[in-house]
């Protein structure tokens, strides 16, 4: 969880939203929300937000107090992140499969927060659909238990992620 996530915003799985560089300290404090609009090919998909703190290229490779080990330049430290299973976005007791290619929206709580995102930082955050081997594979298509899936279901998916998604943030003066 203390990676350093540049290895994720490369990947061609991963959307990344990204703020401009930060003229003042961000605070953020409380819940975050996001209301994902998706859509996936197949019927079943997980979907993982990460909120990340951008360093800047520019900074000193040590810090006061810090590990040294830990390589601050453009350093992307994940804050938060959440997975959601999306056969569990309407109810954790009733599992449902998703319409392939229908626009649905899928809400994620993330743990609350308290950080501030410095100056010379920027907000970013990610979106991906799957974290193995954190979390297991899901096979991208209904099934009744994943734990029980077979290997002929799972299915290579297309997953769309829309513009009018939206995270949630309580921002400190």
């Amino acid at each position: 969880m203390t990676d350093d996530q540049r290895f994720a915003a490369r990947r061609p799985d991963v959307h990344g939203f990204e703020t401009q560089v930060l003229d003042t300290d961000l605070t953020l404090a409380g819940d975050i929300i996001a209301h994902l609009k998706v859509a996936t090919t197949g019927t079943d998909a997980d979907w993982v937000v990460k909120i990340i703190d951008v360093h800047p290229a520019s900074i000193e490779e040590q810090e006061a107090g810090m590990q040294d080990h830990l390589k601050l330049s453009n350093y992307h430290m994940m804050v938060r992140s959440e997975v959601m299973r999306g056969r569990f976005r309407n109810s954790f007791e009733t599992p449902e499969p998703f319409v392939p290619n229908k626009k649905t929206e899928v809400t994620i709580k993330l743990q609350d927060v308290f950080h501030t995102i410095k100056a010379g930082h920027k907000l970013q955050v990610q979106i991906q659909s799957t974290w193995f081997p954190l979390i297991d594979l899901n096979p991208q298509t209904f099934v009744p238990n994943i734990y029980k899936a077979k290997a002929e279901d799972f299915k290579n998916q297309t997953h769309t992620v829309f513009n009018d998604s939206n995270v949630e943030f309580t921002i400190l003066d």
